[in-house]
């Protein structure tokens, strides 16, 4: 069942079991720079993966984080809410990763798939979130501001 979510412009989600959805936010994450946004973006996508070493919680759509007041973070990440500036190097490095990612292999299939709907998702129009409160909350968790 997925349980993981990453909502694109025309509104589709591309889904996954949680697992995936971690596997496929951990390559996106390990592709990207040390540096400058893409520095940022990489913190903030290992802010929000479940590190169980460090007492995170599993609980398939979110997980408990081990901070002082167990914050939950939710598997949903719409894109719309995001700064332009990060849909950017998030989108061109998920191409990447599919241009060198065989199709049918593990990470492959996910990224390859993720990617697909993205371009197809480009010939849509675009639709506005519905609930813009509690899905821009995971944009700054952990201090961040990645959302707009």
């Amino acid at each position: 069942m997925a349980s993981g979510f990453i909502t694109l412009s025309n509104g589709q989600d591309w889904s996954a079991r949680w697992s995936s959805y971690d596997w496929v936010l951990e390559t996106v994450m390990n592709e990207l720079r040390d540096s400058g946004l893409e520095k940022t973006l990489k913190d903030w996508i290992c802010y929000i993966l479940p590190n169980e070493e460090k007492g995170d919680v599993e609980s398939g759509y979110c997980y408990h984080k081990a901070t002082d007041g167990k914050e939950s973070i939710l598997r949903i990440i719409d894109t719309r809410l995001m700064k332009p500036e990060f849909v950017e190097i998030f989108w061109q490095t998920v191409k990447k990763l599919a241009s060198k990612l065989q199709r049918e292999e593990g990470i492959g299939f996910y990224i390859n798939e993720l990617y697909d709907i993205y371009i197809s998702s480009l010939n849509e129009k675009i639709e506005e979130p519905n609930d813009d409160d509690t899905l821009k909350e995971i944009f700054f968790v952990g201090n961040f501001a990645i959302g707009k």
